[in-house]
């Protein structure tokens, strides 16, 4: 008889006075079982079944012997050995597992809840949160979760790259979000802040340890597989995984919408909820933690990332998967790059000589124009030099001619000793009038010019001035030529007067 059944009873007869042949048929049970359940003060208690016999019992003992010698002895290996012999087990493992579950001791540890004080600590680790297109390249977003362990208030920012430039930006913006920094940071076996070992035993990054010291906070590292010592920093990776990004991949299409979606969701549902644990929002805890953190120092921590390379023959930079173009001057030379979240800058001695605005794509070349047409310039020969040289002197007319010259497929230099003779032969004047036309019209060519220039003498009616140009000018020096003598001019002279003077008679 179970519980139920003697309840139901007692309830019919005392309040309903049914008799006992009429809650034996209302119940479907025999009168005797209604008596039974009537003569009893206290309801019925349940005993358990005693356990049937199984074909394990003659091997318990072996068993227990076997485990109290090797505890974590596998229930593969204790099955083999209770088989072995004539008279060994020759049941399944399933037996052999269930039972070594009820004889070995509970594995785990028992974990304790940490208190802490306002502006004592904070809690920081990093979070996966899938891939997004930039351009034609695929990047892994992360996300950095900082959050104060007393008032639960919380950061976090959106990263594509997991470095120790991205951890040193995100951790200062998360201290100046909150308005001043606590006394101890906690955080994982992260590569930016620990070397080598956890725990007690870590071995910090000396850069994590000038920013501790530039902050004046207590660097503590976790130990390995120790969740208890950082569980609100893991709780709060959770949380923004199923609460901030879950079911939003439409809104997060592009890297711009996650910027987004971190300001939205600190200010409007992370920290204005109820929290679970202090059962208070963790915006009004602030209140009472904030006069408690330390103020932030006047000058502010440098996390650019800094590298030195050296630049390509080709005057370029090669910086996390682009290729920035640099003056040509520093070919070959080693410089030094820095770069923050929006722009790469490249210095040469102390002086700043390049910035580019940061690419986030992969194997993109970032150039910019007058490096890009002092390289032109330069990958000429030597003697070419002057050739350009003496040209641009001419004016801005012939150095926007020159530069759009030099994105056409021709060799430059020949077009420009071609005009350059023009200067000599029309003058400086008429050639940068043609040039400026040439210009106007959009055709960059040298025969172009001396066909306008032809053109406005025979509407002048000027004659065309004709160059003397031997076939083989390296003759010349060659050339022996007889010393002039002045009496031939005389007797020509003379041969003409006398002609004169038969023709009168």
């Amino acid at each position: 008889m179970n519980v139920g059944l003697w309840a139901e009873i007692r309830r019919l007869t005392e309040v309903e006075k049914l008799s006992q042949r009429a809650i034996a048929r209302r119940l479907h049970c025999c009168t005797k079982t209604v008596s039974k359940a009537l003569a009893m003060e206290q309801p019925p208690t349940q005993t358990p079944a005693k356990a049937s016999c199984s074909i394990l019992d003659p091997y318990r003992d072996r068993i227990d012997a076997i485990i109290e010698r090797y505890p974590e002895l596998s229930a593969v290996r204790v099955l083999e050995e209770i088989s072995k012999g004539d008279d060994g087990y020759r049941g399944g493992i399933s037996l052999v597992r269930r039972y070594l579950r009820q004889i070995r001791p509970v594995r785990g540890r028992i974990y304790q809840e940490v208190h802490y004080e306002p502006g004592q600590a904070m809690q920081v680790d990093w979070g996966e949160c899938g891939r997004v297109m930039i351009g034609n390249t695929s990047r892994r977003v992360s996300v950095l979760v900082a959050t104060l362990c007393f008032s639960r208030f919380g950061y976090i920012e959106f990263s594509l790259s997991e470095s120790k430039a991205a951890f040193y930006r995100t951790l200062v913006h998360a201290l100046e979000f909150y308005g001043g920094s606590p006394r101890k940071i906690i955080f994982d076996n992260l590569k930016a802040a620990v070397l080598n070992g956890s725990g007690r035993h870590a071995c910090m990054h000396p850069e994590f340890l000038a920013f501790c010291g530039h902050f004046c906070m207590e660097p503590i590292a976790c130990a390995r597989r120790d969740p208890e010592s950082k569980g609100i920093a893991e709780a709060s990776v959770r949380y923004v995984k199923h609460n901030a990004l879950q079911g939003r991949d439409e809104e997060l299409s592009r890297w711009e919408d996650y910027a987004k979606l971190a300001t939205y969701w600190l200010h409007e549902v992370a920290n204005v909820r109820i929290h679970e644990t202090t059962k208070e929002r963790p915006v009004d805890r602030l209140d009472k933690e904030r006069h408690l953190l330390r103020p932030l120092p006047a000058i502010a921590f440098d996390t650019d990332e800094i590298v030195s390379a050296v630049v390509t023959p080709h005057a370029r930079i090669h910086f996390d998967g682009n290729r920035y173009s640099v003056p040509p001057d520093l070919a070959r030379k080693t410089v030094m790059i820095r770069a923050d979240a929006t722009h790469v800058r490249v210095f040469y001695q102390g002086t700043e000589m390049a910035c580019h605005r940061r690419c986030y794509e992969r194997g993109q070349l970032v150039l910019q124009v007058d490096h890009q047409l002092e390289a032109l310039k330069r990958r000429n020969r030597v003697r070419a030099s002057h050739v350009e040289q003496t040209f641009d002197a001419l004016g801005p007319r012939a150095q926007e001619f020159h530069l759009e010259l030099r994105k056409r497929p021709v060799k430059t230099t020949v077009h420009l000793r071609r005009l350059l003779n023009l200067v000599r032969l029309y003058g400086r004047e008429e050639v940068l009038a043609a040039i400026e036309r040439a210009v106007e019209y959009q055709t960059y060519d040298a025969a172009y010019v001396e066909t306008l220039l032809l053109q406005e003498r025979r509407r002048r009616d000027l004659p065309s001035p004709m160059p003397l140009r031997p076939e083989r000018p390296e003759l010349i020096e060659e050339t022996d030529l007889e010393e002039p003598d002045p009496g031939a001019y005389d007797r020509f002279c003379n041969h003409d007067d006398e002609e004169e003077e038969a023709s009168d008679e």
